[in-house]
């Protein structure tokens, strides 16, 4: 099976102010320069940002090079990416009419619109998939994008995730923010699109409902046998690493999300996988609406650590993305 690499990694986060400081958290000009970006959405400068440092390039540079552009694939998760886009040509359409609406600012309204710009902006012709699931499109984004590379579909894929958090975000606890990596086929493109060396290595992912049971908690069955899927995608038992847990939802799934976490820790010991910080438990809130399962995939990926990154929805839609660390002497590098 083609292993899968982690090339480069990159994101842009607003977090919660503590300075009282009323100004915006994000300012294109440092990270997209000063023109070509004034009637792009925030959620495209967020995403723009993010993927360009995945890549090691800046806006406004030539395409990244190693790579066909027939092999070069883009792949965006979003939540709420044009939810106040819509918004505001709502009110601006039944106030004032068509007429209140620039003909630049129209593309913004279609959800493929952050993606195709980064399509665009880095020459990808192989590809731009833009998937709209809640919570979990992220790392929905990173499991497309390996399946791509693993049937021969493109060579280098950028996984991304940008949300606008919608207006009432205050009250809801949520965040702007975007992210990306980028993956590429081992044997067939190492070494591309800037990045110096591999940071880790994808061994799968996976996408599972889990119904409620009758008294609102999860199926019991169902439960145990995703809890064995996500297990599974973890280094076979034996080596020296302990695999870090990490598993995301709104604050409205944390009880199924806690049960998920014990359950897949269970499945884990009875594989004779050792879970890092075992003790701590707990869960991540996605803050950051579909980004936040990709954020929590970058800090293991950067640090070079075994990992289970986990995102749930409210619904009951998990979806599961396992990386170890690169062994810089193995077979995917000749």
């Amino acid at each position: 099976m083609t292993a899968v690499l982690i090339t480069g990694v990159g994101a842009v986060a607003e977090e919660p102010r503590t300075d009282g400081d009323p100004g915006p958290w994000f300012d294109p000009a440092a990270h997209l320069g000063r023109r070509g970006w004034k009637y792009f959405t925030p959620a495209t400068r967020y995403l723009l940002a993010a993927a360009n440092e995945a890549l090691g390039r800046r806006h406004d540079d030539p395409p990244p090079a190693g790579v066909a552009a027939e092999r070069f694939g883009v792949v965006t998760g979003t939540q709420y990416a044009i939810a106040r886009v819509h918004r505001r040509m709502d009110t601006v359409l039944t106030g004032e009419g068509v007429h209140g609406i620039s003909p630049a600012e129209v593309p913004g309204f279609s959800m493929n619109t952050p993606g195709s710009q980064l399509a665009i902006s880095t020459g990808a012709r192989a590809f731009s998939v833009t998937l709209t699931n809640p919570v979990t499109a992220g790392l929905e984004a990173v499991q497309f994008a390996v399946t791509a590379l693993r049937t021969g579909r493109a060579d280098v894929v950028v996984a991304a995730a940008a949300d606008q958090a919608p207006e009432d975000h205050g009250a809801r606890g949520e965040y702007d923010a975007a992210a990306a990596v980028v993956l590429s086929a081992g044997g067939r493109a190492s070494g591309t699109a800037g990045a110096t060396r591999p940071l880790a290595t994808v061994t799968g992912g996976i996408s599972r409902f889990l119904p409620p049971g009758p008294a609102g908690d999860l199926d019991p069955a169902a439960l145990d046998r995703s809890a064995a899927r996500v297990a599974a995608l973890a280094p076979s038992p034996g080596g020296t690493d302990a695999v870090r847990l990490l598993v995301g939802a709104p604050p409205a799934a944390a009880q199924h999300a806690a049960a998920v976490r014990d359950a897949v820790a269970e499945a884990l010991a009875d594989r004779g996988v050792p879970v890092r910080d075992a003790d701590a438990g707990g869960t991540r809130p996605a803050r950051h609406c579909a980004v936040s399962g990709l954020l929590d995939l970058i800090g293991p990926a950067r640090a070079g650590e075994t990992a289970l990154v986990l995102s749930i929805s409210e619904l009951g839609h998990l979806t599961a993305i396992g990386i170890h660390r690169a062994d810089p002497v193995g077979p995917e590098f000749i």
